[in-house]
């Protein structure tokens, strides 16, 4: 069986999605069939291509979840996070099971919100962490099953990646807190760089294809760039299953590095760079090398997605939207306890670019901030010698959360 796929949304990300299926899709067993797009008309050359290969064309993605019906399988979200809720939920309701770009949402109430209109239809979804279906992160999380680090304690990982003007004026939720009344949250944390997150709370399981549970939280959310919301994220999340994690990561950075994720166990170290593998240490002096990842699991969770779809069986995704709560969970409760989004002042940063596309906001020494706190375990402003804007924030209960904000405020 083919499964017949459609996408909504084939701008940025999406087209990305669209040449991959492209690629792989006799392998996968996948063809596309369908796309939605309001913006076809500025993207001429992607809808002829698209058109001259068969697949249908619309302007609006209820229009096509109408048209399709028993003509396709399921459907691919690549649309705003504001915009995941509804669509999913509309995809849901037409017959169709969902692979939905990540962040699935911003808040803990629309996934569950999503969970419950799945369920009624009996449909499933996958989430676009794709990074978990990759070998790199599959072979550090077989040997986190099987004892070899002992008792995982901690997990760290550290990025930067320098975002320019034309990052942020992309799109109408790039960098913002909402879009009208529904929240996106855009920032490292909840999308370049929340694979990051998803990745340590797997590692952090015992349990192979679970994620951690996350119990508190205590964040540092800032923004020193034209973002509203974070541009720079220190996270420490707390988890039911023993480890401590720690999310150190920037759009403000002097220079591109990482993502790096550092794995402490009372029976080894794990050290992990993405599309570049890692070196596993034990304690019984052996070690190991983890492959590098080129595609970053991609072509795997494009195989996943269309064999569950396949077989009906929504227990086969590595990633459905289920576990990916336990994200959502930590990126609200990491919201909640920063309270707002701190402005890192003018003073403490400078401009590169300025009057170009590529220009950019860089606060000064925070590349060596953030690699100093993953190695430390820490928030900036628990450092000995923390950077004079840093704020000291409380952990943040998790206990019962079911509803974003509770205590974060806007400006």
């Amino acid at each position: 069986m083919i499964v017949r796929l459609a996408i909504v949304g084939t701008g940025g990300y999406g087209w990305e999605l669209v040449e991959l299926i492209r690629r792989v899709g006799d392998s996968a067993g996948c063809r596309l069939v369908g796309a939605a797009d309001a913006r076809f008309g500025d993207h001429k050359e992607r809808a002829d291509l698209l058109a001259g290969e068969g697949v249908e064309l619309f302007d609006d993605a209820l229009a096509m979840f109408d048209a399709l019906r028993g003509r396709c399988d399921a459907v691919y979200i690549a649309t705003g996070i504001h915009t995941h809720a509804p669509l999913a939920i509309a995809a849901a309701e037409a017959g169709y099971h969902v692979h939905l770009e990540k962040p699935p949402a911003a808040t803990i109430q629309e996934m569950d919100e999503m969970a419950a209109a799945l369920e009624r239809a009996g449909r499933f979804c996958l989430v676009g962490f794709q990074a978990v279906h990759g070998a790199d992160i599959r072979l550090i999380e077989e040997r986190v099953a099987e004892g070899r680090f002992g008792a995982v304690q901690s997990l760290a990982c550290y990025a930067g990646w320098p975002r320019d003007r034309a990052y942020y004026e992309r799109n109408e939720w790039a960098g913002h807190l909402r879009v009208g009344e529904a929240w996106t949250l855009d920032g490292p944390a909840s999308n370049a760089l929340s694979h990051q997150i998803v990745n340590m709370l797997l590692l952090a399981s015992p349990e192979p294809g679970r994620l951690a549970t996350p119990t508190r939280v205590r964040a540092e959310l800032y923004a020193a760039g034209p973002a509203a919301s974070h541009d720079t994220a220190a996270i420490e999340i707390q988890t039911a299953d023993g480890p401590t994690l720690w999310f150190l990561a920037s759009h403000a950075t002097d220079h591109n590095f990482g993502p790096v994720i550092v794995l402490h166990g009372d029976g080894g170290r794990a050290l992990w760079r993405m599309r570049r593998g890692g070196y596993l240490g034990y304690a019984d002096g052996s070690t190991e090398q983890c492959p590098g990842d080129p595609d970053s699991g991609r072509p795997q969770m494009i195989a996943n997605f269309a064999e569950a779809v396949r077989q009906g069986d929504g227990s086969l995704l590595r990633c459905p939207l289920s576990r990916t709560r336990k994200f959502v969970l930590a990126l609200d409760g990491a919201h909640e306890s920063s309270r707002r989004i701190h402005r890192i002042a003018g003073e403490w940063s400078h401009r590169l670019g300025e009057d170009t596309d590529g220009a950019r906001t860089v606060v000064r020494g925070l590349d060596d901030l953030l690699v100093r706190c993953a190695e430390a375990r820490c928030l900036f402003s628990d450092l000995d010698d923390p950077p004079p804007w840093a704020v000291a924030t409380e952990p943040y209960d998790l206990a019962g959360y079911d509803g974003f904000p509770q205590q974060f405020l806007e400006g």
